[in-house]
């Protein structure tokens, strides 16, 4: 028998319990909201290997990681697997970068690392495969489910702790100087590479892309920095998208001033306008907004509809309780008669000239009034 479902409303735990209840043997394969896929592999309701999708867990990575591994080296030893299929982690024995010691206690905590990341994940689908035994070369280890679980759920209250302290992994991480405790300072040391990281105005996303670990190993040994102050948590960096979008706004913005400086006022104010969308508090686009909409609106009746012309209302006068007009722009449209031109309606209206102007602009735009045709 099999189970799917979504960790939103089954929690890991009790999927992880039901398969070691019924000492299953089969695949527990997990996709997350970001695109990451995870396996844990079970033989008789033990858990017996764990596999990722994300690079950062792959064996290479995860040794650099933990400074057992340069990325020149990890690039000639893959060189060398691709030409003879020899595993990874068998080349690094055999060139003397690892011990057989050293590989077989990685390989079973990154199996491991992989398997406690999963309860941070508050989402994901998930689908477990029954089979009758595990085929999958990998190496094998034995966890128990109910250390696992106990530790995971540890992990997970831990990770709320470290946030309070590290709120996201856009923060700058910097470095006060104060030299690392002894038992932090060993070379292969994480928490000693990430304060070593942390001297160039880098994110906690930064530096764990430099180290090639995860956030959270980041943020861990970061946690325990700030704890005996050789760190002190910065502001928040712009994302790569939010600055992705502030330089299209910023293109935008140039387009725009440039175009109002030649008198293009039409194509300067739909851009202004789309500018105010999304940057409403900017006192430039502001600015330029308003002097794009008033260079529009005498080009508009200089150019296209005079001020000499005669009005008509284009619609019913029950219509205009339907069209969500503004208070200016429903008082000067119930002043249109047919009769009087746009600069008699400007001579008997309260409101200031430009606005006037303009609210009359939007009504013929919206097609509420229309010039008078000739009789």
């Amino acid at each position: 028998m099999g189970l799917q479902g979504n960790l939103r409303t089954i929690i890991l735990p009790d999927v992880l319990q039901w398969i070691s209840t019924s000492r299953k043997t089969g695949i527990l394969l997990v996709n997350g909201p970001s695109g990451v896929a995870k396996r844990i592999f079970f033989n008789q309701g033990a858990i017996a290997s764990s596999a990722s999708s994300d690079p950062r867990e792959y064996l290479g990575h995860f040794l650099i990681s933990r400074g057992y591994l340069t990325e020149e080296q990890l690039n000639k030893a893959m060189e060398t697997q691709i030409q003879t299929g020899i595993k990874l982690g068998k080349i690094l024995v055999m060139v003397g970068i690892l011990e057989e010691a050293e590989l077989e206690a990685m390989l079973r905590l990154k199996a491991e690392e992989t398997l406690y990341s999963l309860f941070l994940w508050d989402e994901g689908d998930f689908t477990f495969k029954d089979l009758q035994s595990i085929d999958e070369d990998m190496h094998h280890i034995s966890l128990d489910v109910t250390s696992v679980i106990m530790e995971g759920i540890r992990r997970k209250d831990e990770w709320a702790r470290i946030r309070k302290t590290i709120p996201s992994d856009l923060v700058v991480l910097r470095a006060t100087g104060k030299p690392l405790p002894p038992g932090l300072s060993r070379e292969r040391s994480l928490a000693a590479r990430v304060l070593a990281a942390a001297g160039a105005e880098r994110s906690v996303t930064e530096i764990a892309l430099e180290l090639h670990a995860t956030e959270f190993q980041v943020s861990d040994a970061a946690y325990h920095l700030c704890g005996v102050g050789c760190l002190e948590v910065g502001a928040e960096k712009p994302s790569a998208e939010e600055q992705s979008y502030t330089q299209v706004h910023r293109r935008i913005l140039e387009e725009a001033a440039n175009a109002l400086a030649e008198g293009r006022y039409e194509e300067a104010l739909n851009m202004y306008r789309y500018l105010a969308k999304v940057m409403p508090e900017d006192e430039e686009v502001l600015r330029g907004l308003a002097m794009a909409d008033e260079g529009a609106c005498q080009a508009f009746f200089r150019d296209s509809v005079p001020r000499s012309t005669v009005l008509e209302l284009a619609i019913p006068v029950a219509g205009l309780a339907g069209e969500n007009l503004t208070p200016q722009e429903g008082f000067l449209a119930s002043r249109i008669n047919g009769s009087w031109d746009i600069e008699s309606v400007l001579k008997v209206s309260p409101i200031p000239e430009r606005q006037a102007l303009q609210a009359i602009r939007r009504l013929i735009e919206k097609g509420v009034l229309r010039p008078v045709r000739n009789r």
